[in-house]
């Protein structure tokens, strides 16, 4: 079968970036799973234009469908999943804050950002919006992709594409009075239990077998059911968090790094050290210092 995008060519990658702005165009015809250990300090507006795919989110797994909209804000874990067709094409845009606030110091970001706001990541949209968000979506794609780096309104017009997208999600999520309801079985209602047990507990010693000795069922069947609803197997789910609460505490307090690793579970700085830069492919000392 002949696979085309959807404006009507050839499958094809396009990833455009530069510090503060990320925008990838991708349509996948194989099996795929996003990297494990997946959270950044940027806002992320995924777009899903065809197939289906299974998204976790923070503590929660959803079923995905083409049209639908997914917002993650900074610091929030997250993982896409193959669900039967391999198949989906999508469009991802990262910002991070300073993107906005620095082009728009005379008007309140934080109503062009309360989209991120509301507790529902997912954004169900009707056909017209849709077809409206489609095509802003293809034009920042588009401009990027044709841009020069000495180009100054080109920048400005991505600007200015990203603030109309961000102002449309804000009034599509304002009209929109459904609920979208996460992916649950009995299975999945436990692992979500597990996951935020883990979440409120990660600076404990933790192991797979005690925290499936606390929700009743075998280390191994546990494990299997956990990969299975998250995308992650136990120990990358707990470095995971206990990272990104690493993170947080490394932008937000002047703790040492040994004392950060200690007080978010981790059994030696060795181990933290090595875990960190895995995931965030820096040192704790160098992200410090970087942010």
């Amino acid at each position: 079968m002949r696979v085309t995008s959807m404006n009507g060519s050839l499958p094809s990658k396009f990833k455009w970036y530069n510090d503060f702005f990320h925008v990838e165009h991708h349509l996948r015809a194989a099996s795929f799973n996003m990297t494990a250990n997946h959270c950044h300090d940027t806002f992320e507006i995924y777009y899903l234009i065809s197939g289906e795919r299974y998204y976790f989110i923070k503590d929660r797994t959803y079923h995905i469908t083409a049209g639908n909209l997914v917002l993650i804000s900074p610091d929030e874990l997250h993982k896409t999943n193959v669900v039967c067709s391999p198949t989906h094409e999508r469009i991802v845009i990262n910002f991070k804050k300073s993107y906005i606030t620095d082009w728009c110091s005379n008007f309140n970001t934080a109503l062009l950002l309360k989209c991120f706001d509301m507790n529902q990541p997912i954004v169900r949209l009707d056909l017209s919006q849709q077809n409206q968000l489609r095509e802003l979506f293809l034009k920042i794609v588009t401009e990027c992709r044709n841009r020069r780096e000495e180009y100054e309104e080109s920048e400005v017009y991505v600007k200015a594409l990203i603030i109309e997208l961000l102002i449309l999600i804000g009034r599509y999520r304002e009209q929109s009075s459904s609920q979208f309801i996460p992916a649950e079985n009995a299975n999945s209602t436990k692992i979500f239990s597990a996951v935020r047990y883990i979440n409120e507990h990660y600076m404990e010693d933790l192991s797979l077998t005690q925290v499936a000795a606390r929700f009743f069922t075998s280390p191994h069947y546990f494990s299997r059911v956990f990969k299975q609803v998250t995308g992650f197997n136990f120990i990358e789910y707990l470095n995971s968090v206990r990272t990104k609460e690493a993170q947080k505490l490394l932008k937000e307090s002047k703790l040492s790094v040994s004392k950060i690793a200690e007080q978010v579970g981790f059994e030696s700085l060795t181990h933290f050290g090595r875990i960190f830069k895995k995931i965030t492919g820096v040192s704790a000392l160098t992200y410090r210092k970087n942010h």
